[in-house]
């Protein structure tokens, strides 16, 4: 073992991990050990050793290298997060200005299905303002606006505490409940635009057989055999068809052409004038013609209003129209006129059309009684009309059931130019929800449902027969045993022997409040049909009024009963020659509103009470213009749509010679004086009103009466509350005249003293702090005149010299007693004048009423007797300490010429101050 070499000294190189196991020779070993040290190399421990410094080294920088490589990573997801934010933030922004003309719903990738639906719901179950905005666009804020917004999020009770207005609660809307045949008709409408969606050879199968069936029904139904339907969503759209229908049947070269087939013989339409008045607008405009192709005719007089066409005039226009080189080529005829409900004649009416060849056209709601009739299947079928339309969801109370118009025509190719049918099969859908509602109720329920309207309107027409005050225009009130035949049952069973005569009695009850029709020798109103009107000018005027206080009392009556009967709908409608009148049409509103015969009985009871108060006012509505007319300051005025028994104008006194050539100052007078009047009169009863008149000037309006009220009471009380309010204002205002009057005096004489006060005490005395050193000095004498005071009873000035040498005021010739407050003070009272004077101030002495007591009314006061101790004695003496304060600390100073006027109510002051 004396072979093996000792260690080297120095530093050594741990042998490589990888290499561990090979064998060196000793010149490598040597060589490896005498090599230099690599630079920036740390020597490893040597075989064996501890190695404690590197160990400590990597002890304590492993963990802080380590905490710095997560701070730099989350500082980098950081940095990375604002990079997308910016990134996103700009490609927002970039939208934003892209999109910026688009509304705020549209903006983006739409809303979430559920909010746009619970958008829809509050749309339907609470009421809105159409005209409010939706939402306001956003405006771009500087920082300080940003940085007041964050604030107000961040705490928003400190922030617009008393401007932030409470959101306006919401309205429910009372929403219709269907039944099973309405909830059928709504899905009908989803199920159609469902069914759109099938293959396009599926669905032209599936709308040519619904289409199919439904013309047939209808067909039936209506006794309109070989006839097509056209569907629409009103009326008038299927009158549009029909109309151009009809133009190009008359004009074959129309469709190729155009207006200069119409050139040569200008083509008329006639149209009842009982019409709607827009409709002859309607057509011209669609159809494209002029003003002068609608001709309007006469209806005849029945019941004592136009209701049923001329059909004289009728045949006289079309000859007129002929000679004139014109092509009559359609006529629009009713079944039920839209106000009365009248029927026109249709057998002479299709006389005359077939004999000119006029394409005929009926509209109206008795075309509802033809599905009441059931004739054999042999009886021959109805050519009453070449075209009709009917509204099956309105008279069958059904919702979204769309209009038939029903029409014969030989050529297709005319018929789908007028765009009576559509050749796309999704259009032909619209039929679906009256196919789907025809089966599922079946005829009985639609004979039930349209008869049991029909009785309605009997009932009403019964019951108001009964009342002399009412008068009815849609039907002919008969004798007893006429009208005993003239039931519904026995209107159905001459519906089927007539065969389409329509002579049948109106489902629709047109009345109308007015004078009493009992057979006595009541004269008859001159505006009333059949009235003569006299030639004298008076006469006229007094018709005119009375008609237009009727239509009125009919306004008020029936907002009144339909308030009290939600189910039975009345409209007023407005007759040529009646004025207003109230409308009864249960074909219409009857099943919409569920109403039955028990609904129709209370409204004719609640009817009679508000037309017992009605006939109360109208038998005092004379008496009350006439006395009226006796009372000097009161002056009858019209106020438009008034349904009582008038209205009256207080005028002053000063006004009444020269009523006619009133200034604008004089008007406002008049105005504010009927304002305070009505306040003072609502606090005696609840009849009055304020009103304006046509001048905006205010006045008194005098409501409905009962029986046991008392007109000439009523005229009374405002004759002697509006002489009170007239008596009043002219107090205060002489009272005003005289206090500015005096002040102006007294200011003067202030003006005088101090300057001649100024001119004995000297200049010195008048500056501030020399001023005050010389009155310390040498005072100035304690009994100088402070003020000066005057009588509003006499107008006399006088110095308030005694008053500041006394302590108290004194009246001159009325005597006096001194009393002395707890405070020390002592004041006066005077039987006759009362004033409380305070230093340095011009003092007003009110005079006394006549009676001996001082004026109450015009300051508000009650005056308290002798020995007792009231509120106003307190607050006096309270008022005379603290004047007695103001002398003794205020004696230096002197009165300003410059007083300011102070009225005080309370007190009965009037000061003028320094």
């Amino acid at each position: 073992m004396s072979d093996e070499k000792p260690a080297l000294e120095g530093p050594t190189v741990e042998p490589d991990s990888a290499h561990s196991d090979s064998k060196e020779t000793p010149e490598e070993t040597s060589q490896k050990v005498q090599m230099p040290p690599l630079p920036k190399k740390t020597p490893g421990p040597r075989p064996g050793g501890t190695g404690q410094p590197e160990e400590q080294f990597n002890m304590f920088m492993n963990p802080m290298f380590a905490e710095m490589e997560e701070q730099v990573k989350k500082q980098t997801a950081i940095l990375d997060k604002i990079n997308e934010d910016m990134q996103r933030e700009k490609e927002i922004n970039l939208r934003e200005k892209t999109q910026a003309h688009l509304p705020e719903q549209l903006r983006g990738r739409g809303q979430p299905i559920d909010d746009v639906m619970k958008k829809v719901h509050e749309l339907i179950a609470y009421d809105f303002n159409e005209n409010e905005p939706e939402q306001e666009e956003k405006k771009e804020m500087g920082f300080f606006e940003m940085l007041a917004a964050s604030r107000s999020q961040k705490n928003p009770e400190l922030h617009d505490e008393g401007n932030v207005a409470a959101p306006a609660p919401k309205v429910e809307v009372a929403i219709r409940k269907l039944d099973e045949y309405g909830m059928a008709a709504v899905t009908s409408h989803s199920l159609a635009a469902y069914i759109s969606c099938l293959p396009p050879d599926h669905l032209r199968k599936f709308t040519s057989k619904i289409s199919m069936e439904c013309q047939l029904w209808l067909n039936k139904m209506f006794r309109f055999e070989e006839g097509q339907v056209c569907y629409t969503e009103t009326p008038s759209e299927g009158l549009i068809r029909v109309c151009r229908l009809a133009l190009y049947q008359k004009y074959p070269k129309y469709l190729t052409e155009g207006f200069e087939a119409l050139y040569s013989r200008p083509p008329v339409f006639y149209i009842s004038s009982a019409a709607h008045p827009a409709l002859a607008t309607y057509i011209c405009q669609q159809l494209g013609l002029p003003a002068s192709a609608i001709c309007s005719v006469p209806c005849a007089s029945l019941l004592g209003c136009s209701s049923k066409m001329d059909t004289e005039i009728l045949e006289k226009l079309i000859e007129d129209d002929i000679a004139a080189a014109k092509t009559p080529v359609g006529l629009v005829a009713y079944a039920g006129t839209p106000n009365i409900g009248h029927v026109d004649d249709m057998d002479k009416l299709r006389e005359i059309c077939k004999k000119k060849n006029i394409w005929m056209h009926i509209n109206g709601d008795s075309l509802a009684m033809m599905a009441l009739i059931h004739p054999p299947g042999n009886v021959y079928s109805s050519k009453f009309a070449d075209s009709f339309t009917i509204t099956m969801g309105t008279w069958l109370g059904l919702p979204a059931l769309p209009c038939a118009t029903l029409y014969k025509v030989a050529d297709p190719s005319l018929v789908l130019a007028a765009s009576l049918i559509s050749p796309e099969a999704a259009q032909k859908l619209a039929c679906l929800p009256l196919w789907v509602c025809l089966q599922s109720l079946g005829i009985e329920s639609i004979e039930e449902r349209i008869q049991t309207s029909c009785e309605m309107a009997d009932v009403m027409f019964e019951e108001l027969s009964k009342i002399n005050t009412i008068r009815q225009f849609s039907r002919e009130q008969k004798k007893g045993e006429e009208r005993a035949i003239r039931t519904i049952s026995d209107l159905i069973t001459k519906a089927m022997v007539a065969l389409l005569s329509f002579d049948v009695l109106s489902p629709t009850i047109v009345f109308r409040y007015t004078e009493s029709t009992e057979p006595t020798n009541i004269a008859v109103a001159p505006y009333a049909a059949g009235g003569s009107l006299e030639d004298d000018e008076e006469t006229e005027e007094e018709a005119r009024r009375k008609h237009e206080y009727y239509n009125s009392l009919n306004v008020w009556l029936a907002e009144s009963v339909q308030a009290e009967n939600p189910c039975v709908e009345v409209t007023v409608v407005d007759l040529e020659r009646e004025g207003l009148c109230m409308r009864f049409a249960p074909l219409q509103s009857a099943q919409v509103l569920g109403t039955s015969k028990d609904d129709v009985k209370a409204f004719v009871r609640s009817l009679k009470s508000q037309i017992s108060i009605l006939d109360a006012t109208v038998l005092n509505y004379e008496k009350f213009r006439l006395v009226t007319a006796e009372q000097e300051n009161l002056r009858l005025v019209e106020v438009d749509n008034w349904a009582g028994l008038g209205a009256v104008q207080y005028i002053p006194s000063e006004y009444l010679d020269d009523l006619n050539n009133l200034s604008v100052e004089a008007l406002q007078d008049i105005s504010n004086l009927n304002i305070e009047l009505i306040h003072k009169l609502k606090a005696t009863d609840n009849a009055f009103s304020l009103g304006f008149t046509d001048q905006d000037v205010a006045c008194v309006k005098f409501g409905l009466v009962t029986d046991d009220t008392d007109v000439s009471e009523l005229i009374t009380l405002v004759q002697d509350i509006g002489k009170q309010v007239e008596e009043s204002a002219k107090y205060l205002e002489s009272m005003s005249e005289l206090v500015r009057k005096g002040i102006q005096e007294a200011n003067k004489d202030l003006i005088v003293e101090k300057q001649h006060k100024i001119q004995q005490e000297g200049v010195l005395r008048q500056l501030p702090m020399i001023g005050s050193m010389m009155n310390w000095w040498s005072p100035p004498p304690k009994d100088a005149e402070r003020g000066r005071t005057f009588n509003l009873e006499s107008g006399t000035i006088a110095s308030t010299e005694e008053t500041y040498k006394y302590k108290m005021q004194l009246a001159k010739g009325s005597p006096r007693s001194r009393t002395t407050s707890s405070t020390g003070s002592v004041s006066s009272q005077h039987s006759g004048d009362r004033s409380i004077s305070t230093p340095g101030s011009v003092k007003a002495l009110f005079p006394a009423s006549p009676g001996g007591q001082a004026p109450s009314n015009p300051l508000g006061e009650v005056p308290s007797s002798p020995g007792t101790k009231t509120a106003a004695d307190i607050k006096a003496g309270l008022v005379n300490s603290i004047n007695e304060g103001d002398l003794s600390e205020g004696h230096e100073s002197l009165p300003s010429p410059n007083g300011n006027l102070r009225l005080n109510l309370d007190t009965t002051e009037t000061e003028a101050e320094t």
